[in-house]
């Protein structure tokens, strides 16, 4: 909130510099002027230029997936967004009742390799590289017809909801399997396990780096729909999800003490001596380590990174050099053991993914339509 509202002053503050009537290059020279906790690109220059105002309502503060099972807060502001239609068509302010989610999987450019993963909420680009996401439903204008350019964004009071599973879909699911209790909420399950079939991503590995992935019709449906549901809820829930019995050792004398278990300069890091990694222990600072690490925690990747390497990489304290801005987790939690429950839940979510789909039949048993 304190950053959006100096980023707002200063967008305000040019766009009095630019007067009523502003010559030709008026905005560029009115940007340079209050850029000190604002970056000006074409399309907030644009939005300058054509005398956009911005007001500051700390209502519009969301929570986002940034990167893999790493939440961070937004301010969600139209005017100072890239195509923020994109998101609004997913994601729009509405009520619980609407909630949303969306498979996503890399977009064109991405050079990681393939993964999918399942959000409830606004994904950055790179949560998964180059992300392009497939939601569930999609929330258009409830009047597609209105003819008023200047109209703003529809309140969540004028969308509606539509189905992404359509009816030929549905019914093809349907055919195949000669199953009409299937579901339209059984069928994206099912496109969410399929892609986590290792037999599929190993086929296709050059397809799935190029263009969107082609599902197949498996043999059984059913175990990928109930597979993908488990890996959708336990993916969306990350934050919530049970813990993993890692054990905890202190270098304290006496009792543990909650500013032991506070992050400190030194980001959390795998133990082991010079030129050795012992992935089964986590330093989190010079008083503590959690121990018991599975190799399962290891197994599963997403975007390049298993959740836990993820979690090492952004939770810590760092101050970027340009803003001055401090960045530190350990204002994430409420109580300082709260790190550790989550650091827990993160190895529990990636040893139940590994086993999930360790279990999966194969995708491509007969067929790769």
């Amino acid at each position: 909130l304190e950053n959006a509202g100096r980023m707002i002053e200063d967008y305000q503050a040019a766009l009095a510099e630019l007067g009523e009537n502003p010559a030709k290059d008026a905005a560029k020279a009115a940007a340079s002027m209050h850029s000190e906790n604002i970056h000006w690109d074409g399309t907030l220059i644009g939005n300058l230029k054509q005398r956009k105002d911005v007001e500051f309502l700390p209502t519009k503060v969301r929570r986002v997936a940034y990167r893999p099972f790493v939440a961070m807060n937004c301010y969600a502001e139209d005017q100072l967004a890239q195509r923020p239609a994109i998101h609004r068509t997913m994601f729009p302010f509405c009520p619980k009742k609407d909630r949303n989610r969306a498979i996503c999987v890399p977009g064109v450019g991405s050079t990681k390799p393939f993964s999918a993963l399942m959000v409830d909420t606004m994904p950055d680009l790179e949560l998964i590289s180059k992300c392009q996401c497939f939601p569930r439903y999609r929330f258009e204008a409830a009047e597609p017809h209105r003819d008023d350019l200047f109209a703003g964004p529809p309140s969540s009071v004028d969308l509606r909801r539509v189905d992404n599973i359509s009816d030929d879909a549905l019914a093809r699911f349907r055919d195949r399997y000669g199953d009409p209790g299937i579901r339209r909420d059984d069928v994206f399950d099912y496109v969410y396990g399929v892609l986590h079939a290792p037999d599929f991503r190993t086929a296709f590995p050059n397809a799935l780096a190029k263009e969107l992935a082609r599902i197949p019709m498996a043999e059984d449906f059913r175990a990928f729909a109930e597979a993908g549901r488990k890996l959708g809820d336990l993916h969306v829930s990350y934050d919530t999800c049970p813990e993993f019995p890692l054990g905890l050792e202190h270098s304290c004398e006496g009792p543990l003490a909650p500013q032991h278990l506070r992050l400190g300069g030194k980001p959390m890091r795998f133990a082991g001596k010079r030129g050795e990694t012992d992935r089964s222990v986590l330093v989190v600072n010079d008083h503590v380590r959690l121990t018991g690490i599975p190799d399962e925690a290891h197994a599963y990747v997403v975007n390049g990174r298993t959740p836990l390497e993820w979690f090492i990489d952004r939770y810590r304290v760092t101050v970027d050099k340009k803003s001055g801005i401090l960045n530190d987790a350990n204002a994430w939690f409420e109580k300082p053991e709260d790190l550790i429950a989550a650091i827990r839940r993160i190895v529990h979510l990636s040893v139940e993914t590994a086993r999930l789909v360790r279990r999966l039949p194969p995708s491509l048993q007969k067929s790769r339509e």
